[in-house]
């Protein structure tokens, strides 16, 4: 991603040290839950002896042990038409991005931000593929090649034009509702095929994104499932990361869902990441994640449930500038946030066929 010179600016000088700073506080909260083997230590080296250098030889490949396959990544595939047609008539368009591990990968869904598109996590996609993910990266409504819906009028069907920077609040409704309806069958139709646990679904979403991920798992998680009887339509959603969210985005408004009794905020992993020289979108995470933690009702029901706000970055930049920076390995930290509370961390999450 390109700089402007203006935000070349911003990293000199004494804000070089404070993002040094920073990184090293968000590698120490994101490796805190993994527990850390006793490493033997080395013997000391003499300095009166030197070590002996020796021409560097190439290895030779390695075969795979026996019994045991090499995992081969497998390439992306571009889904529209049919394959993702909302109940009101948009065919999206979306890249998915298989997993490797078929019943056992983690099925992961990326919202992009309004007026941006799927290219927003070009970096990250492949990223969760490399870790055993299964990934669903859609243009939602109005947005990159998802512009195009199918009415009924008097005069029959006929195509309208959909642009985002027209949208209002039901064209956001129209994406929790509608466009998450169509992902969600796409992905019951991969878990049923033995391609992925949707019992396992994480959603991240940027800026639009995050409040359309925080609404739609209140939803998943309001429907009832009778598993006894082998019903599994809802309650899938085990974590949320959230890229600059805010509380009330364009009228749709997240406050009761992080403050009431509820899955997200009693039960889900939640992943903060925000551009902290913003100080409004930093007071609507740091109130997202005090909600979260202090209304939380007896944690330790749950101590594998993490709520993780990420310190602060020094940045203004926010969504998919903050996602996209190359010096801010976030695309590597949301990865090891999904491997440690969802990949490791949700045993009971087992596969089952869906509804």
């Amino acid at each position: 991603m390109c700089l402007t010179k203006k935000t070349n600016a911003v990293w000199s000088g004494n804000r070089v040290l404070i993002l040094a700073v920073a990184l090293l506080a968000i590698g120490q909260a994101l490796l805190e839950a993994a527990p850390r083997p006793q490493q033997p230590k080395p013997p000391a080296v003499q300095p009166t002896q030197p070590r002996p250098t020796q021409p560097t030889q190439p290895r030779p490949a390695q075969p795979a042990p026996a019994g045991q396959r090499r995992e081969k990544i497998p390439p992306p595939e571009e889904i529209s038409g049919s394959q993702l047609q909302t109940r009101d008539g948009v065919q999206l368009s979306a890249t998915f991005f298989p997993g490797m591990k078929e019943k056992d990968s983690v099925p992961v869904l990326l919202l992009h931000n309004w007026k941006s598109s799927r290219k927003e996590f070009a970096v990250l996609a492949p990223e969760l593929q490399k870790i055993g993910c299964a990934v669903l990266v859609p243009d939602l409504r109005g947005h990159g090649s998802s512009t195009k819906q199918m009415v009924y009028s008097r005069k029959g069907l006929q195509e309208r034009e959909l642009d985002a920077a027209k949208f209002k609040k039901p064209d956001f409704l129209n994406i929790r509702v509608n466009d998450m309806a169509a992902l969600r069958g796409f992905l019951v139709k991969k878990n049923n095929a033995g391609e992925l646990n949707l019992n396992k679904l994480v959603v991240v979403g940027s800026e639009m994104g995050a409040t359309i991920a925080v609404l739609w798992a209140a939803y998943d998680w309001s429907i009832p499932n009778y598993e006894h009887a082998g019903i599994k339509q809802s309650q899938d959603v085990k974590a949320l990361v959230l890229i600059s969210p805010e509380l009330d985005y364009k009228g749709l408004d997240m406050s009761k869902i992080v403050n009431a009794p509820g899955a997200v905020r009693d039960r889900l992993s939640v992943m903060l990441l925000v551009g902290g020289e913003d100080t409004g979108r930093l007071k609507d995470a740091q109130t997202i994640e005090s909600r979260l933690v202090t209304n939380r009702s007896q944690p330790e029901a749950l101590p594998e449930r993490k709520v993780l706000l990420v310190p602060p970055l020094p940045t203004k930049m926010q969504a998919e500038q903050l996602l996209n920076f190359r010096d801010f390995p976030i695309p590597k930290m949301i990865c090891h946030f999904i491997e440690t509370q969802v990949i490791k961390d949700e045993p009971d999450a087992v596969w089952m066929e869906h509804k």
